[in-house]
């Protein structure tokens, strides 16, 4: 039996591994949604002000402080973009270098593994020995066993 258990230790130890790839490639790839979003938001809201300042309704060194957070969310999208995309990259690579491991069903199991029920009648030997008291003693029947067992039905 233990090298059924070694195999199902093994398929557990696979899912676990692919399973934490597959969750660091998703937050990896929410990270990066998340700084593109921004950025578009972002670059957005640029626009609205840049046509704010060519009317007058807008002052110009408002517009410099929005100009310089583009810049800045530019930088930090680039740098998640690379930094997660790095790490996406790495985790997809090892989850698809894992070597597969089978489930463990009846079907794999090795002959020596799996229990066979008889089909056959036990033999009458068998039937007396099922049907003796469990105290030793003699005192009750076959006939008395039986009909105690049946009326419990």
């Amino acid at each position: 039996m233990s090298s059924t258990h070694e195999r199902v230790k093994k398929r557990r130890e696979y899912l676990t591994m692919k399973g934490a790839a597959y969750i660091g490639i998703a937050i990896g790839l929410a990270m990066i949604v998340d700084w593109v979003t921004k950025f578009i938001r972002a670059v957005t809201h640029l626009s609205l002000f840049w046509n704010h300042l060519i009317t007058g309704r807008v002052h110009s060194h408002v517009f410099v402080l929005l100009f310089s957070m583009l810049i800045f969310l530019v930088g930090m999208t680039a740098v998640t973009i690379i930094c997660f995309g790095g790490v996406v990259r790495h985790l997809a690579l090892k989850a698809k270098q894992l070597p597969y491991v089978p489930p463990v069903t009846a079907d794999t199991l090795p002959a020596e593994e799996v229990l066979v029920r008889g089909s056959e009648q036990p033999t009458q030997e068998q039937g007396k020995v099922l049907l003796r008291g469990t105290d030793g003693s003699g005192g009750a029947g076959e006939q008395e066993l039986l009909r105690s067992s049946q009326g419990q039905e």
